[in-house]
């Protein structure tokens, strides 16, 4: 069972949110466009997805499980009192509620709770949305914007030391090329044996290279489809979201399919190069100072997308020159 972490300090927004890690992070930099954040700001996060520790960073983020705290009050129209310790969260809190729009029962459930101002928006996409989808988050919440409100803010985190921080990564060398080669969605993963061209390639070039997998393939994948990686490559292993978290913040550049981790670079301000078959880059490209994407067409490749490894390599050495 997952142990809820304390907040020790008082929280300038509260974000809650039910969905999956990259979905929480662009929730966190459309509060970042919103607010003004200052060196000692935080922001506590009430979510099921984990993004690791991020306490050390400006804002500064906590968090804990939203499964722990007696959410299910949030949807229902009885006359139970809230639980004790929603109350005492929410209570005198700016809240970002991504859990439901303004016109829904969780947001006038949080309303009861007297925060000192409640946000609301439904996460899912409009099916003819065409822009990014934080731009419909925004649009939907621009009704309970006020004048002052900012929506030019960041999109990243600012951390002056966050490329030392890879205690956890002793092996890799600085500007290293670290390739993510998983996604919580299969059917958005590009062939394994293109990562491992992909790499050879980067490799022969006289960059580093090494792989990560994360808790989400530990959990998932079979050991076959990755064991063969830490044969030829040096492979980290992320069994927990700190150390994760850790390792991307520490690459040079992080190469992945569209997940959840490429967005948790994306926030920490690693270069992050994402390579997209499925879904649209123009609608869930994760969003940071140095963000690139690699589009491919699964209509008329259902398996690489008409993507290379050469292709790929080549952006690569573009972002990162020796």
């Amino acid at each position: 069972m997952e142990v809820a972490r304390i907040v020790v300090m008082t929280p300038d927004w509260l974000i809650l949110h039910a969905g999956a890690l990259g979905d929480l992070v662009l929730t966190v930099q459309t509060l970042l466009r919103i607010g003004d954040f200052g060196a000692a700001s935080r922001i506590h996060l009430l979510s099921r997805a984990n993004p690791g520790d991020l306490s050390a960073w400006t804002p500064s983020i906590t968090r804990q499980s939203l499964d722990g705290l007696a959410a299910h009050w949030l949807y229902s129209d009885g006359d139970e009192p809230p639980p004790a310790d929603l109350r005492g969260l929410i209570v005198g809190r700016r809240v970002l509620n991504a859990l439901g729009g303004a016109d829904t029962v969780v947001h006038r459930r949080l309303a009861i709770l007297q925060p000192a101002r409640l946000l609301s928006f439904d996460p899912r996409p409009h099916s003819d949305w065409r822009e990014h989808i934080t731009e419909q988050w925004l649009r939907d919440l621009k009704p309970q914007l006020k004048a002052a409100d900012s929506v030019a803010g960041r999109s990243h985190l600012l951390h002056t030391k966050h490329r030392l921080i890879a205690g956890a990564t002793p092996t890799s060398p600085p500007r290293c090329v670290l390739i993510h080669p998983g996604s919580g969605g299969r059917a958005k993963c590009w062939p394994l044996d293109n990562f491992r061209a992909l790499a050879r390639d980067v490799c022969n070039g006289g960059h580093a290279v090494r792989f990560i997998i994360g808790p989400v393939e530990l959990e998932r994948w079979p050991e076959t489809d990755f064991e063969g990686l830490g044969q030829d490559f040096p492979l980290l292993i992320c069994e927990d979201a700190d150390t994760l978290v850790q390792a991307v913040s520490a690459a040079g550049l992080f190469v992945s399919n569209d997940s959840g981790t490429a967005h948790l670079a994306a926030l920490v301000g690693t270069p992050t190069l994402t390579i997209f078959g499925p879904t649209s880059p123009v609608v869930w490209r994760p969003l940071g100072r140095e963000s690139e994407i690699v589009a491919g067409d699964p209509e008329r490749d259902a398996v690489d997308w008409e993507i290379t490894a050469r292709h790929v390599a080549d952006r690569i050495r573009e972002m990162l020159p020796l």
